[in-house]
């Protein structure tokens, strides 16, 4: 009876988390099949999961009559950028607030945790008048230099870094390696889980932005990706199908990077919540 009960749980698990799974993952389904529809035939009343007949015109008029690859190279290098900064920035910063002792560190790393509950459109006055002084409007030093650290980077990876033993960082020092070598031949490897997360976290956040870039950048050659989808939908045509088309293929570098990096991705913030 117990077994019986066992595999009735079994079962009902994985119909649950199948039924969650169909949920999540009919809006992308539905947005690949639109994205080979007219837009007629997007918006036909007839309702009809699989498509009668597939249309490529969509991409074929993404790809060239929009400024599609300027787009994609834009967003690639201020999310790389942003991401490769804020890890090593984060790592640094986490590093110092957990191994190190110094007059005002308490205060100060509230002040950081707590710029993670401030809203990012808070700073986007100052941010937008500081940039303009520097005459740095229309560059990506716009995009990448103000989140070039992540609140919520530093605290993970503060987290993380206290478990490091402190013997095995003495041990470290006394064969001679100084402060740079300790972070990136000792804490670094120890603490790959939480440079996964950071990155995918950092990494979404700057691929999917979409207030920063449209107030900051103001060049039609330095439009990112969600503003330059933003462009296809005007007061009087909406172009659905290469909405549609450009969503799609906007998601593929986060899940790219989500499957190369989804192991530490999980452990990351899994093991990380549990560090004291």
């Amino acid at each position: 009876m117990t077994r019986t009960r066992r595999l009735g749980a079994r079962i009902g698990l994985f119909l649950l988390f199948g039924a969650a799974g169909l949920v999540f993952i009919f809006p992308f389904y539905w947005m690949a099949v639109s994205s080979l529809r007219t837009n007629g035939q997007i918006f036909s009343a007839e309702f009809n999961l699989i498509p009668k007949s597939i249309t490529w015109k969509n991409y074929q008029d993404l790809f060239t009559t929009t400024l599609f690859f300027r787009w994609v190279l834009n967003s690639l290098v201020v999310a790389v950028s942003t991401t490769v900064l804020g890890v090593f920035f984060s790592t640094f910063a986490g590093f110092a607030f957990a191994k190190y002792k110094f007059a005002g560190a308490g205060v100060l790393f509230m002040s950081i945790f707590v710029m993670v509950s401030v809203p990012r459109f808070v700073t986007i006055i100052p941010i937008f008048k500081v940039l303009s002084d520097l005459s740095l409007t229309n560059t990506y030093a716009a995009l990448i230099l103000p989140f070039a650290v992540n609140p919520f980077a530093v605290f993970l990876m503060r987290q993380y870094i206290r478990s490091v033993p402190d013997d095995l960082l003495d041990s470290a020092r006394i064969d001679g390696l100084n402060e740079l070598g300790l972070v990136a031949r000792i804490v670094a490897p120890t603490i790959r889980p939480a440079i996964g997360a950071a990155g995918i976290f950092i990494l979404m956040s700057s691929w999917n932005d979409f207030l920063f870039p449209l107030i900051l950048m103001g060049d039609a050659n330095m439009t990112l990706f969600p503003v330059g989808l933003s462009s296809l939908k005007t007061l009087y045509v909406i172009e659905w199908g290469m909405i549609m088309a450009g969503s799609l293929l906007s998601t593929l570098p986060l899940i790219i990077a989500f499957l190369f990096l989804q192991r530490q991705f999980v452990a990351g913030l899994t093991e990380g919540s549990i560090k004291g």
